[in-house]
């Protein structure tokens, strides 16, 4: 199965959509699409959901594919933004995935941050069974060991604590394993901040349980994405089966 995850920056029209199908994928994780985005590039997917609350924007996550068809599990815990569970099926497989979009609101619109978002979800009880066994999250987690020392100085949950925690589910990151690399030593970064090549940061992720086999993982081309201004972010490009 190959994933594609994209944060396509204030909405998905029609040209980031042929873009991004290029990658033949059998999933698109796309975020900060908005609902009405679908009606105008439904001829290049089949299947589509999209999840927003819009507590501080309009903007949310959408999940496409033309292969498989996907729900939103019923144990979905709407005050974790945006972390979305879905269950994944078609005639022949099925398996559950997290849709991933970390906010730096909460539930009630006040500043939190980001690494809140996903260590609320990776321990809440509703979820656990799933996080016990075969599980991707796969998305924009906007965290990274770079800003270990900004973690301690707010007094809050670290992206390493966050690996941690996965690990204890025999659950880690394709793009580190595959490339033998640790966090916060990635040579590929996932978001040019503000198009300058001086603020580059790897914040996306996809993290499986041991029992998938990585195929392969790819960044898309840095120079790529910034000569095309289709999003400050590269596309992760992840291939499992």
């Amino acid at each position: 199965m190959k994933f594609v995850s994209w944060n396509c920056k204030v909405g998905f029209n029609e040209k980031k959509a042929e873009y991004i199908k290029k990658y033949n994928a059998d999933f698109y994780i796309i975020q900060e699409c908005i609902e009405k985005d679908y009606s105008n590039i439904n001829k290049y997917f089949k299947n589509y959901s999209f999840f927003c609350d819009n507590i501080d924007s309009k903007y949310g996550i959408g999940l496409f594919s033309d292969k498989f068809e996907f729900i939103i599990l019923p144990e979905h815990n709407v005050n974790f933004r945006y972390i979305v569970p879905y269950k994944i099926f078609n005639n022949d497989y099925e398996f559950v995935l997290f849709s991933i979009w970390t906010k730096d609101k909460d539930e009630n619109n006040k500043k939190i941050d980001y690494t809140e978002q996903t260590w609320k979800a990776i321990n809440y009880d509703g979820y656990k069974k799933y996080l016990s066994n075969s599980i991707i999250l796969i998305g924009d987690f906007n965290s990274n060991n770079f800003w270990e020392k900004n973690y301690i100085a707010n007094k809050v949950h670290s992206h390493n604590n966050i690996i941690e925690k996965l690990h204890e589910y025999n659950i880690g990151s394709v793009y580190h394993k595959y490339n033998n690399c640790i966090n916060g030593n990635e040579k590929d970064p996932t978001l040019l901040w503000q198009m300058n090549v001086n603020n580059k940061f790897h914040i996306d992720y996809c993290f499986v349980s041991e029992n998938y086999k990585i195929k392969s993982v790819n960044v898309g081309s840095l120079i790529e994405w910034k000569e095309n201004k289709l999003s400050d972010h590269c596309p992760l490009i992840i291939e499992i089966e």
